[in-house]
């Protein structure tokens, strides 16, 4: 049975949600990034600043101290406990709890490494924090062990793509069938049958965006294939707009997608967009559609 669903093109489903942002910084939310090792950083960084252009109040990034020497000074990032690998320990998880409850989400996942202390650090505090969290990248491959931590706060947004999604369903004993030449009805029957499972919602994105809040129509955003070269514009969209309305997330992340919609146009195939370009991007498409 083809599940329910409400497609988004050019003009948005929720444009209250536009018209309302916050305008002052203590009204945009406070969003906590956690991730990074000593091989890269590069990714926190993109999501910390796409995350500011989004429209977040404050972000400060949490990096294991093992870059401390190379960091030290770097404004709105503070330095947790490292694994012996680099990336964050074990030991970060008091610290990463007590800095998540003055902020109003938590964004987990990039360049946080496999590695198995790493895994149990993410396991744990996803268990702990009172906050929501958004996971995406390394911290959805380290849930697959345990997935229910993650999936059972309605709270929680998962940012995906459909290998993932596969992934997940895998993970969870759930029966995909792929049928050839499904297209897009296929994917949203595999994207319905695996959010019937959890409490959490999904953002899957690639050659478009689908939005899975459980109980609630699908909604497909199309979106320009280029973008998803960038994963930090899904990252930093979908957690500002996920933090900043909890009264609405599904709203809320409805709108954000369709931003992303809108910014991917313009996308140019001659050129490699910088994260400032991106940044850019996401701050003039804002604008416009908000009135300010």
């Amino acid at each position: 049975m083809t599940p329910n669903f409400i497609r988004q093109d050019d003009s948005p489903l929720f444009p209250a949600i536009l018209f309302n942002r916050p305008v002052t910084r203590g009204g945009a939310g406070r969003l906590l990034i956690a991730g990074g090792h000593t091989g890269e950083l590069s990714q926190p960084t993109a999501l910390f600043a796409l995350a500011g252009a989004a429209g977040a109040g404050e972000c400060l990034v949490a990096l294991p101290d093992a870059l401390l020497k190379l960091l030290a000074g770097t404004p709105s990032t503070t330095f947790v406990a490292s694994s012996p690998s680099g990336s964050l320990g074990r030991e970060a998880l008091g610290r990463l709890l007590e800095l998540s409850e003055d902020m109003e989400a938590v964004a987990l996942g990039v360049s946080l490494s496999s590695n198995s202390e790493t895994a149990i650090l993410i396991d744990r505090f996803i268990g702990e924090t009172v906050r929501p969290v958004i996971a995406f990248d390394e911290a959805i491959t380290l849930s697959l062990s345990n997935p229910h931590t993650l999936l059972k706060s309605a709270d929680n947004l998962l940012v995906l793509t459909m290998p993932q999604v596969f992934k997940l369903a895998d993970q969870l004993g759930v029966a995909v069938q792929i049928r050839p030449g499904g297209g897009l009805i296929n994917k949203l029957e595999i994207v319905a049958s695996v959010s019937a499972q959890m409490a959490a919602s999904m953002l899957v994105y690639g050659t478009e965006i689908i939005i899975a809040v459980p109980g609630q129509p699908l909604i497909v955003t199309p979106t320009d294939y280029r973008l998803s070269l960038y994963p930090a514009a899904y990252y930093a969209l979908a957690s500002v707009f996920w933090m900043q309305n909890p009264a609405r997330r599904r709203e809320g992340l409805a709108t954000g997608a369709f931003i992303l919609g809108q910014i991917s146009r313009h996308i140019q195939t001659d050129k490699r967009f910088t994260i400032s370009d991106l940044g850019r991007l996401i701050k003039a498409e804002l604008e416009t559609r908000s009135g300010f």
